[in-house]
């Protein structure tokens, strides 16, 4: 299996959702268009017939109403493209009113180009040709010169051309960038994702539960007395078994995906250290998923690199700390809280799953945790 597979779908879809800010700026500048051209000719809005004055409405409302919703709801390109045809439509039918045939060439070019942009397919780009060349021909005949007809054509194919041209030229510049994202995100010894894709991921599972309420709970786990291996066999056997802790633990979540967690969703944040987000679970869900994980990697041996010669009786054992996300909660409370948990399992013995919501009596917490992911996996005596 490809190890960057996982987050390199992510980072595309991540890739995706940034293209946006084009499409933002694209609504902006319709909407302010649509109003100053609403106000300026006023006279002429109070002047035509009732249905003109629904579609002129209709085209201002489309093209705040989207800019404004963008950055509230999740964006899905085929909609942009939905608005764009949508916003075409109505601006084409104004194209038959005496009041503005001296705009119908720039608007026409200018809007061509603008919603091939948005096209997510070939076909995309056939249906904004066909409603652009509609556009034209049901004009008025006699409020368009005939020799203007020659300039829309050509502007058509270069509409059809330079959509084509754009469409192949971002998807080859998203597959790069999900490629050069993917490469910043994952740990390139473990193959899993690292501390800065657990950050993205935990904002992004925020925002789903402020949005929607989805639960997910953070198990932080880390690797029990790690730093007596490295001391007695050497980093080199030290690196190879946390490459097959890191895969079993894949593996562990991929058996245990009732929860629709999926491999992707494991992290190696420092030296010794892993993480673990799970969706849809509450904490007594998580917590069976955290001993469940444990007592796999308890009756594991691991084999050792062979350069570095065997270990013998290498088995490992993991102590792990639990946290649910609740709303209004900042992704560093919820670290801090799981991290609190981990630091009373390895208080209390290690080898063993501690909850955030139960606080065992006499274990005294660090005096601070630092709100942002310390970097202490690498000090940590394990």
């Amino acid at each position: 299996m490809d190890e960057t597979a996982g987050s390199g779908e992510a980072d595309r879809a991540r890739i995706g959702r940034e293209y946006f800010s084009y499409v933002r700026g694209l609504c902006a500048a319709a909407s302010i268009s649509t109003i100053t051209e609403l106000i300026v000719n006023f006279d002429w809005f109070l002047s035509v017939p009732w249905w003109m004055k629904v579609v002129r409405i209709s085209i201002t409302l489309l093209a705040v109403g989207y800019w404004w919703a963008l950055p509230r709801y999740d964006p899905q390109l085929r909609h942009a493209f939905t608005v764009g045809i949508s916003f075409f439509i109505l601006r084409s039918v104004t194209l038959a009113q005496v009041a503005e045939p001296h705009n119908a060439a720039f608007f026409y070019s200018i809007a061509l180009v603008a919603v091939t942009t948005l096209a997510q397919t070939r076909r995309d780009i056939l249906i904004t040709l066909v409603v652009g060349a509609l556009a034209f021909l049901i004009a008025r005949d006699g409020l368009i010169p005939p020799k203007a007809y020659l300039g829309f054509g050509i502007a058509t194919l270069f509409a059809g051309y330079f959509g084509m041209s754009f469409l192949s030229f971002r998807g080859r510049l998203f597959e790069l960038l999900s490629r050069l994202k993917g490469q910043t995100r994952t740990d390139q010894m473990t193959g899993l994702k690292n501390r800065r894709a657990l950050h993205d991921d935990l904002e992004e599972d925020f925002r789903r539960l402020q949005r929607n309420g989805t639960l997910f709970s953070l198990l932080l786990i880390d690797v029990d007395h790690f730093k007596k291996v490295n001391d007695r066999y050497g980093h080199a056997a030290g690196d190879a078994l946390l490459k097959a802790l890191a895969a079993d633990l894949r593996a562990g979540i991929r058996n245990l995906d009732r929860f629709g967690a999926g491999e992707d969703r494991v992290y190696r944040f420092g030296g010794e250290e892993f993480a673990v987000i799970v969706p849809n679970a509450d904490m007594d869900a998580a917590a069976k998923v955290a001993d469940r994980l444990r007592r796999r990697i308890e009756s594991t041996r691991f084999d050792a690199d062979p350069d570095a010669g065997p270990l013998p009786g290498a088995g490992m054992t993991i102590s792990a700390g639990i946290a649910t996300a609740t709303r209004g909660m900042h992704w560093s409370e919820l670290y801090n809280a799981a991290d609190l948990a981990l630091y009373r399992a390895k208080n209390l013995g290690r080898n063993r799953v501690e909850r955030a919501d139960r606080a065992a009596p006499g274990v005294v917490a660090p005096d601070a945790v630092a709100s942002a992911m310390p970097a202490r996996a690498d000090a940590n005596s394990g």
